[in-house]
């Protein structure tokens, strides 16, 4: 499970700073040169309904090796397609996505917020040294 949890949050953290890189092209900072946090939080959401996609299909994967007792990846994938076809990229993918971008808007605004406050923090202290 690690090396899947590894994968998809690799997914979600450069597609989360890939977004925010080309969001600061269309809204500028704000006074402290910082994205701002809507652009913040849609850029989370955005990249949690991604990496959903991306990883749905070794999620499924996942789940019927867990549930159906094989070890062989290469077997379980062959009887999925089998069974599935196409169908097997888009199973269960909405709540999926629904689920990753929820939790992504979550982790977001309080990684930001409390990122935020830390650098806001700092900067009171460097004035007070001063």
């Amino acid at each position: 499970k690690q090396w899947y949890q590894r994968r998809v949050r690799g997914i979600w953290w450069a597609t989360y700073n890939c977004l925010l890189s080309r969001s600061g092209a269309y809204v500028a900072p704000d006074s402290h040169g910082h994205h701002k946090l809507p652009v913040q939080a849609v850029s989370g959401v955005l990249s949690g309904t991604i990496s959903a996609v991306l990883t749905n299909p070794l999620d499924i994967i996942r789940t019927r090796i867990q549930v159906g007792g094989s070890r062989s990846i290469v077997y379980v994938t062959r009887k999925l397609w089998r069974e599935e076809g196409a169908k097997l990229f888009g199973k269960g993918l909405s709540a999926r996505a629904l689920s990753m971008s929820t939790n992504s808007f979550l982790i977001v605004l309080g990684y930001e917020t409390v990122k935020r406050l830390s650098c806001y923090s700092d900067s009171l202290d460097r004035n007070n040294l001063q």
